[in-house]
């Protein structure tokens, strides 16, 4: 039975792989079918296969090498708590925007070459998911990147998509060869790049160059995952087919998260590697909630959205809280799939107003928020350690926001007790939810300096005054430049795109939409 486990884990790139293989072959209505129950198989095979590793318990793990056991060119595979729910999550988005895609590229000229990227890029991610040595992670995390560099160029003909795939193929060989040098000294210093025997080496690695590894493993995270300042390259690719955009929140534009939840026992030894992850998730958060807030274009806007929730998973790696950022990816992942495939609906919607938040409804959010998450830190499990503590400060800033939105709206007492009924039960399911999340990062334990822990707290304390003021920045001077300067993220994509231009032969066209000059 424990056999068979690994087997089935093994098996489930296997179904999109040869759809991918047959699917550019066949007529696209032939290719849609086939990519759709390749994804649907590959579905029941996670499911299943996490289901029986729920029922057994403990990592379930397999190697074949044919050329002996220390070989670091083994075929390894890895099913634990975090894969099994990693693969579930993938092979789900997968299905739906398989299904999507049936109806979306329809008449589509090129719909058959499509569907054989989509499969191909869903084995990938599938392979990346369960790898059970670094070289084999490597290999599917270059194939995501092939893959998808082939889906933006669907529409080749367009100069902004073919600008956009320019810059990620710069980026993600950067990344690349950020994770090749990282597999190079694992192997210098353990002798094997297998997960298991590279963990139970890393507590007594202190004498090791961890600190090299673990920089290289965070540049590669963030040229990935689009972090400040690489993170020009996601807003730019929303020339390609809405599904595609959907499609690479299952795994793709979040494979840095993975990656260092994966890595997380040798990230933990790993020197300063996880407080500049940190910082560096917290300037990313930060930046995306200001310029997503000022974007008009839907898909524009959901990108930036996906920057900052991006950053702020690498901000809960850096702070140790790995479980947590494992929920974030799996939450993130199935809310912006689904805002994704539902841009095309808001088209003709009436906008919805900025809402004027009154004073007193903020000040009574913030205080209701401290009291409800005091109460809530004394119920069950308890929200203990730094990760804890941010965990519950960034949670007790969205109930205040959201509790203050309400307030400031509501028509009579009744949606009042309402809305604060609904934030109690949320605060009060918060340590349950806390404790539930520690399974997914494994047996990782980081305490990171309480200075790191009070800024992030910090950034977040801003993050929520600036929303909550935000609707009076039209009466401003200074807020009318800053939307301005948001608008075009503040011309940091501008200045990359005149920087990696000039590596090629034709420029392309810069992206539309992407630099907005004031008028007047």
């Amino acid at each position: 039975m424990r056999t068979f486990l690994p087997l089935l884990a093994a098996s489930l790139p296997l179904g999109p792989a040869l759809a991918g293989a047959l699917a550019g072959g066949l007529r696209p209505s032939e290719a849609g079918r086939l990519a759709c129950r390749a994804s649907r198989l590959a579905l029941v095979s996670a499911a299943a296969a996490s289901a029986w590793l729920c029922e057994s318990g403990g990592v379930a793990t397999a190697r074949w090498s044919p050329i002996g056991d220390g070989s670091p060119f083994a075929v390894g595979v890895r099913l634990d708590a975090l894969s099994a729910t990693l693969a579930v999550l993938v092979t789900f988005v997968g299905d739906a925007v398989m299904r999507f895609s049936r109806h979306y590229m329809s008449g589509d000229r090129r719909e058959a070459a499509f569907y054989r990227w989509l499969c191909l890029a869903l084995a990938s991610v599938l392979s990346l998911v369960v790898s059970g040595n670094f070289l084999q992670l490597l290999a599917a995390w270059v194939a995501t990147s092939v893959c998808l560099h082939r889906l933006l160029l669907h529409h080749g003909d367009r100069p902004g998509a073919v600008a956009a795939a320019r810059k990620k193929f710069v980026f993600s060989r950067a990344g690349d060869l950020c994770l090749a040098a990282a597999a190079w000294l694992l192997y210098r210093a353990f002798g094997t790049l297998d997960f298991d025997r590279l963990f139970a080496g890393a507590a007594g690695a202190r004498d090791l160059p961890l600190g090299a590894v673990g920089l290289l493993l965070v540049a590669g995270a963030a040229l990935k995952s689009a972090q400040f300042p690489f993170h020009s390259w996601l807003p730019d690719t929303m020339e390609t087919p809405t599904p595609v955009s959907a499609f690479m929140h299952a795994g793709i534009i979040n494979a840095g998260g993975f990656l260092i939840i994966r890595m997380s026992p040798l990230m933990a030894v790993a020197g300063h590697s996880l407080e500049v992850l940190a910082v560096l998730g917290a300037l990313t958060a930060a930046f995306g909630s200001v310029v997503m807030l000022a974007q008009a274009s839907v898909k524009r806007s959901l990108a930036y959205s996906t920057i900052a929730q991006m950053g702020f998973m690498m901000l809960q790696c850096g702070l140790g809280a790995f479980g947590l950022a494992a929920l974030h990816l799996v939450a993130h992942s199935l809310y912006k799939a689904h805002a994704f495939l539902r841009a095309g609906s808001t088209v003709g919607a009436a906008p919805r107003a900025a809402v004027a938040l009154r004073t007193g409804a903020i000040a009574a959010g913030v205080v209701a928020s401290v009291a409800l998450m005091a109460a809530a830190g004394r119920v069950g499990p308890g929200l203990h350690g730094p990760a804890g503590l941010f965990f519950a400060a960034v949670a007790g800033f969205g109930l205040a926001y959201g509790l203050s939105r309400a307030w400031s709206v509501a028509r009579g007492p009744g949606r009042a007790l309402a809305a604060a009924a609904v934030a109690a039960a949320f605060a009060f399911g918060l340590p349950w939810l806390h404790a539930a999340a520690q399974a997914l990062g494994g047996d990782a334990s980081y305490a990171p300096p309480r200075a790191l822990v009070a800024a992030a707290i910090a950034v977040f304390a801003v993050l929520f005054g600036f929303q909550s003021l935000l609707w009076r920045t039209p009466r401003t001077d200074l807020g009318r430049r800053l939307y301005v300067h948001a608008l075009n993220g503040f011309y940091i994509g501008t200045f990359i795109n005149r920087l990696l231009h000039r590596l090629w032969i034709e420029p392309a066209a810069p992206v539309a939409g992407e630099e907005v000059r004031h008028a007047g």
